[in-house]
């Protein structure tokens, strides 16, 4: 096989990441609304790994062998009927479903998902954009009531969601208070925090008291969970909400009507978001908020933050994904 042949790096049994292997593929053809996509890069998930584990929930694991990757950028290859605004040859990124085969070099995408990027934004740092600034933006404006003069508390704030939810926030003018580990600190700071926290270190909700006079925050986006959602009904101002977007700790842990009882004078909220429930619900919507996070990309507001490795190298990329060797996003050239 030779590389410049249609080829895709699959999951063919759940396992470690040795398990994926790259094969030759045939290229889909677009149905109606559909857009076929040549792939120049695709972004690494924790879902990619998650999947490759066997780990899903009851009833969303795909079927194997499965091609990983639900983000990429590229060029047009092929449009179905129906598809207006979108030409041969242009330029786009896009987002797409699990089983959007975005560690491949095809992908076939509904045309709600794809959005064209710059001439001079780079396949590579667009492919890093979708999932992390959509879902900062969505849990941000749509969710937060993000404004102006508000502020926001970010855990694992050097994560890929954590990166875009600093540079929008900051871009709307909220105050950012950065939470992340000890040798994460500079990270969030470079990326810009105007407070950091070493949730290691230092209790959460204490320092963010401190920080904010006593008032809390308005909102904590929280990928975390486990203990860290009673900390933050601690951490919150009145009428604040907190958006739980995962589970890295597992799920919430505590007395969920106790510890919402004790904070029932502060009017606060507790929201879970999974941005597919947009995605899915909203295509039209989502399209015009994936035009508005690439046009911030192209003002200079979002600077994701990459590491790049060739397809070939996908079982690395996985291998420092899960041990928590990165900042910002893995990329995978193709």
């Amino acid at each position: 096989m030779t590389q410049s042949a249609p080829h895709r790096v699959v999951i063919p049994e759940i396992g470690g990441p040795d398990v994926l292997r790259q094969q030759e593929a045939a290229i889909p053809t677009p149905g109606t609304g559909e857009i076929l996509i040549c792939n120049h890069a695709g972004a690494v998930n924790f879902i990619d790994t998650i999947i490759r584990r066997g780990e899903m929930p009851e009833g969303m694991m795909p079927a194997l062998p499965h091609v990983p990757g639900v983000e990429g950028a590229g060029v047009v290859a092929g449009l179905g009927d129906g598809v207006e605004g979108l030409a041969l040859g242009d330029r786009v990124a896009w987002m797409g479903p699990i089983g959007a085969g975005g560690y491949g070099t095809h992908s076939v995408i509904g045309a709600p998902y794809v959005t064209r990027i710059a001439d001079d934004v780079a396949f590579s740092t667009a492919a890093a954009v979708p999932v992390n600034a959509m879902t900062a933006w969505h849990m941000l404006v749509n969710l937060g009531g993000a404004a102006a003069g508000k502020s926001v508390l970010v855990h694992a704030a050097a994560g890929g969601v954590g990166t875009m939810i600093q540079h929008i926030a900051k871009h709307l003018g909220m105050t950012v208070i950065a939470s992340a580990s000890t040798d994460k600190l500079d990270y969030a700071r470079a990326q810009g925090a105007d407070y950091v926290i070493d949730y290691r270190r230092e209790d959460v909700a204490t320092r963010v008291k401190d920080l904010t006079g006593g008032r809390g925050v308005d909102l904590s986006l929280n990928p975390i969970s486990g203990e860290t959602l009673k900390s933050d009904l601690d951490a919150l101002a009145p009428l604040g909400t907190v958006v739980l977007f995962g589970f890295l700790a597992g799920p919430p842990a505590g007395n969920f009507g106790e510890d919402l009882a004790a904070h029932f004078q502060k009017s606060v909220a507790v929201r879970v978001s999974d941005i597919y429930t947009y995605f899915i619900t909203a295509p039209q919507a989502f399209n015009a908020d994936l035009a508005k996070v690439f046009a911030l990309l192209e003002q200079g507001v979002l600077r994701p933050q990459i590491t790049s490795l060739p397809l070939s190298e996908a079982a690395a990329a996985h291998r420092r994904l899960e041990a928590g060797e990165t900042t910002g996003k893995l990329v995978l050239t193709i």
